[in-house]
């Protein structure tokens, strides 16, 4: 008598394929969405992070004023990566700052993100020898 090398069906162990879609198709798909929103906060951080250094950069300048800065920051800040942009610009003797601060996009609702982001530079300026 010959014995089949086969287990039969009776002694399969496991889930069957449609009860593992079942269960890790949710999984990946909120794998893949928390990817895209972790790429989206990390967009606007360095759209932010670059318009800020552009406007301290500009307003900086010999002889350049807070609201060049700000307009430099704003150019640089409209890449579509924020919403809500604020930007805020002072300028000292010494030092010159811009503040940019946006919502980063969403792809989860209900997530909200805030970016702030600060940069200064120092300011440029004559002075005697």
């Amino acid at each position: 008598m010959c014995r089949p090398t086969f287990p039969s069906s009776r002694d399969q162990r496991g889930l069957s394929g449609s009860v593992l879609t079942t269960i890790l198709f949710p999984l990946v798909a909120a794998a893949l969405w928390l990817a895209m929103q972790w790429a989206m906060i990390t967009w606007a951080h360095a759209t932010a992070l670059a318009a800020a250094q552009d406007g301290a950069r500009t307003a900086a300048a010999l002889n350049a004023t807070p609201a060049q800065g700000r307009t430099a920051a704003a150019q640089a800040a409209g890449n579509g990566s924020l919403n809500q942009i604020t930007i805020d610009a002072t300028r000292s003797a010494t030092l010159t700052t811009v503040s940019v601060a946006g919502d980063a996009l969403r792809v989860i609702p209900g997530f909200p993100v805030h970016i702030d982001v600060t940069a200064t530079a120092p300011t440029q300026r004559l002075t005697e020898s």
